[in-house]
């Protein structure tokens, strides 16, 4: 009797677990569910801001329209089948930033008791192209060197761009040749062609802000990219291609009264292209000094929020902007590839890095939370 009585229990033990398993299943399945349709309420809302023009993309400078606003409930669907449906919440408004809130429910916003809802939140970044107004933009003073070449005529993709620009006077050495687009076609280092003397505020409003280089240190980071103090890429440390951040030695934004010791110093050289190439494709972000020399060549842009110089037969396709946040001495182009112009206009090439850089939003590494419900 004993032992049936003890068999009884094990069995009826047996009965309730067997009872709940398909239960337990069924709740794990409804939630993995819920998170895939939440993921695709998050990549709805990042393709959306990525065409702000298409009828269901999200404008950049106004509020964020239904279905985005989290008043409307988009059904998904499985062969037809019902599954459930995601909302949507953007947040802000502007062409850098968002912050969205992606629901996915199971089996949607009406249902048993039970039904499974995943939250997915996440910080959308705009890897913006700055668009400088000239071939090379510096916010302080240029110094172009003997026989150099600055061409900027060739492109007129979005549309005409100066040879240079400068907030400082921009000192043009025996030989040297500026050419514009939409200048005079006859004769290089005209006014439209040399620009100079210009407004601080225009080359503020282009350059990256504080949370810009935020953002692209975090890109930075995730991909392995990120580096700080004196960096020096050559033939024994090549430079990888794609999106580059030099920061400070402390990773603090450079400001006016940041210390030498703290300030970034980058040396591209001989040999830092990882192909035979020679060629560097991206954008090389640096938080202080940039210098490339040698016989490298930049497919893409360059950005010193510092001093920014060019030497040997240093070749750049695209664009190069230098902020003189600290340093009061010109910024210096005087590199003579053995073919083309030292610095080439390209709009695309500059903004994209040849293709390496995204072009559409997408999350903010270290941003993307789940919360199950």
């Amino acid at each position: 009797m004993l032992s049936l009585l003890v068999l009884s229990a094990v069995l009826l033990g047996l009965s309730l677990l067997s009872g709940q398993e398909p239960l337990v299943a069924r709740n794990h399945m409804a939630i993995a569910q819920a998170q895939a349709i939440a993921e695709a309420g998050l990549d709805r809302a990042l393709s959306a801001l990525s065409t702000p023009e298409a009828p269901d993309g999200i404008g950049w400078t106004a509020a964020a329209p239904a279905p985005y606003d989290g008043s409307r409930l988009t059904a998904v669907a499985v062969d037809g089948v019902p599954l459930g449906g995601f909302r949507v919440t953007v947040s802000g408004t502007g062409d850098r930033q968002r912050q969205i809130l992606a629901t996915g429910l199971v089996p949607g916003d009406s249902g048993p008791l039970g039904r499974a809802r995943q939250d997915i939140s996440a910080t959308a970044i705009r890897l913006r192209f700055p668009s400088p107004p000239a071939g090379i933009a510096v916010r302080g003073n240029l110094q172009i060197g003997p026989g150099v070449v600055v061409d900027a005529s060739e492109d007129g993709a979005c549309g005409n761009r100066a040879g240079t620009w400068s907030s400082g006077m921009t000192s043009l050495s025996a030989g040297s040749q500026v050419r514009g687009r939409g200048g005079d076609p006859t004769g290089p280092n005209a006014e439209l062609d040399v620009q100079q003397y210009q407004d601080v505020g225009a080359f503020d409003e282009r350059a990256f802000d504080t949370s810009e280089l935020s953002a692209l240190k975090a890109v930075a980071r995730a991909r392995g990219t990120y580096y700080r103090g004196h960096v020096s890429f050559d033939s024994t440390r090549p430079i990888p291609d794609g999106l580059i951040f030099v920061d400070t030695v402390s990773g603090q934004p450079l400001a006016e009264g940041t210390p030498d010791s703290d300030l970034a110093l980058v040396n591209v050289g001989d040999g830092a292209a990882a192909g035979p190439s020679g060629v560097v494709r991206g954008w090389i972000i640096v938080n202080g000094t940039l210098s490339i020399g040698g016989g490298v060549t930049l497919e893409g842009f360059a950005f010193a929020a510092d001093r920014f110089t060019q030497t040997g037969a240093a070749r750049i396709l695209g664009a190069a902007m230098a902020g003189h946040v600290r340093s009061t001495s010109p910024s210096l182009i005087e590199a003579r590839p053995t073919t083309g112009p030292a610095v080439a206009w390209n709009c695309e090439t500059g903004r994209t890095g040849r293709g390496l850089i995204p072009q559409r939003w997408t999350v903010k590494p270290g941003t993307y939370r789940e919360a199950a419900s």
